[in-house]
């Protein structure tokens, strides 16, 4: 039997946390406790934190393998864990499976494929003021998803709406609150018009925070304004209305790792990559369709 490390944000388990990780980590206990392995999980709140645990562990013995996510420009962590000697499963983009992800088992996604997929859905919808709102702008991801926002509205001829956000439910808010400051017709006039706007957040704690504050605010949703949450969760089919959502099959994903990290141990020299299929867009109630008065994609 051996032990496998994932770090995890510190507010991970708060019932209020986004619920990708929660669904994650549970696909990889689901493969690789079946295994016969052991997972050991550690919360930190930054990646020095996390970098201290993986050395920690690795003088200690205490782990075979861990998973490495979230990494950032020029992000020391792959080196240091090279170092270490500590084998690890990495979580990311397509584009690292060179560079941090060479000869290291992947599970990876195309963000910037998905951002297209989805804008391109909205457009053929016919909205036109869309906003991304994303996380932390260092993040790969959040910038891979970025730029591929800029680059399909830019060929529209479409105005970058962009916001930053942390990944919290009070960015999600703030996110909002900017919307409305920012567009015309929001919220519409009676009678009522279609949705002057849709925000596509790049996780469910935002989205639900956007929800809130839209609601707090007597906006109309979807009327007023649409939101679509990046990642589906309880919370998002459970809100009032539901949350549209893409449809990533986290715990599957999850699982993917777990394997990777079961031959990992068996075999360190084996290799595996995986990349999910893209995830399909969940309309519920929070997506309005096409307002009337927009004109076809260019």
């Amino acid at each position: 039997m051996s032990t496998v490390g994932l770090v995890v944000p510190g507010d991970i388990w708060s019932a209020r946390s986004e619920q990708f990780l929660n669904q994650v980590l549970a696909g990889i206990e689901d493969v690789v406790v079946a295994a016969g392995h052991t997972v050991l999980t550690h919360a930190a709140g930054s990646v020095e934190e996390e970098i201290a645990v993986h050395r920690r562990w690795s003088a200690e013995g205490a782990v075979r393998a861990v998973v490495l996510r979230d990494l950032g420009a020029q992000d020391p962590r792959p080196g240091i864990l090279h170092d270490l000697g500590l084998p690890y499963v990495l979580i990311g983009d397509v584009v690292q499976e060179d560079g941090p992800g060479a000869g290291v088992p992947t599970v990876t996604v195309d963000n910037a494929g998905i951002m297209r997929e989805v804008l391109g859905t909205l457009l053929e919808m016919g909205h036109r003021r869309i906003v991304h709102v994303g996380g932390p702008p260092h993040l790969l991801h959040s910038a891979l998803r970025r730029a591929a926002y800029r680059e399909v509205m830019a060929r529209h001829g479409l105005e970058d709406l962009g916001i930053d956000g942390d990944y919290t439910r009070a960015s999600g808010a703030a996110a909002l609150e900017a919307v409305q400051a920012r567009l015309p017709g929001v919220p519409a006039t009676d009678p009522p018009a279609p949705s002057r706007a849709v925000l596509v957040l790049d996780n469910d704690a935002m989205a639900l925070g956007a929800l809130e504050r839209a609601l707090e605010l007597r906006l109309r949703v979807p009327v007023d304004v649409s939101l679509v949450s990046w990642e589906d969760s309880m919370g998002c089919q459970l809100s009032e209305p539901p949350m549209t959502a893409l449809g990533h099959s986290l715990r599957s994903t999850g699982m993917q790792v777990g394997r990777a990290l079961a031959l990992l141990v068996e075999d360190p020299s084996r290799v595996i990559r995986h990349r999910p299929s893209t995830p399909v867009l969940l309309r519920r109630e929070t997506l309005a369709g096409a307002p009337a008065d927009a004109a076809p994609p260019r």
